[in-house]
């Protein structure tokens, strides 16, 4: 009777401690494979601020304005350059108000250009609110021969003076194309205007700007002779010798 009675006390004592270890295993389960996993808290990166409309990327700028209406044309003026410039460039009193039209004009006594560089650019536009806005671009000297290419950017008060808008050194100095047309395009263009200075292969120096694409002033010197042509597209146009 003895016997039976510590066995059973053996067995019940190992059974408790079966449980006691299952018990123990359990309650020290990982959380991982207790806990409904929770998704991770996604935070913007730091130092990433939104980048300013005009900065974006702008391939390409909007098309030049078309002429309000129709421009005078260059023949009537070409007789006047050759006769103050004295040579006898070819004449063609229907040639339109265009670059194109002076060279070709011009090509057989003067040659063709050798150099054509920008001089200035301006730009004006108009926000979608109404609010004008002007570019300016001008070529500096750095010295040495060298140039850079500035950028100035405008609002414009109630009597239209121009506003100087604030740029950073990176933004104005030799900005990229694709910079300013992002500029441009956050509005409609109304005014491209740009000026250059050009050289013709037989030493004629030229100076010329084109107003929404066509000619608006020029001014040529050759051997000694000189002749400038201003508001060539309007009625009082002229070209005189000096």
């Amino acid at each position: 009777m003895s016997n039976r009675r510590n066995l059973f006390v053996v067995v019940l004592g190992g059974a408790a401690l079966i449980w006691a270890a299952l018990h123990f295993f359990g309650a020290t389960k990982p959380a991982s494979e207790t806990e409904t996993p929770v998704a991770a808290e996604t935070l913007p990166a730091a130092g990433v601020s939104p980048t300013p409309a005009f900065n974006a990327a702008a391939p390409t700028p909007q098309p030049t304005p078309s002429p309000a209406g129709p421009l005078p044309l260059l023949g009537p003026q070409l007789r006047k350059i050759g006769d103050c410039l004295q040579i006898h460039n070819s004449l063609d009193d229907k040639a339109e108000l265009s670059f194109r039209a002076l060279q070709d004009s011009l090509r057989g006594e003067l040659g063709d250009l050798i150099a054509n560089d920008i001089d200035w650019k301006n730009v004006h536009f108009t926000l979608p609110n109404g609010e004008k806005r002007r570019l300016r671009i001008e070529i500096e000297g750095t010295g040495e021969e060298g140039s850079a290419r500035v950028l100035k950017f405008y609002g414009v008060d109630k009597e239209d003076l121009p506003i100087p808008i604030p740029l950073t050194e990176a933004q104005s100095k030799n900005p990229t194309d694709e910079y300013i047309a992002s500029i441009e395009n956050q509005g409609k263009v109304t005014l491209r205007e740009e000026a250059r200075r050009g050289v013709f292969s037989k030493g004629a120096d030229l100076f010329y700007t084109e107003r929404n694409g066509s000619l608006s002033d020029l001014e040529i010197s050759y051997e000694g002779k000189s002749v400038k042509c201003q508001d060539l597209q309007s009625s009082h146009g002229n070209c005189n010798c000096f």
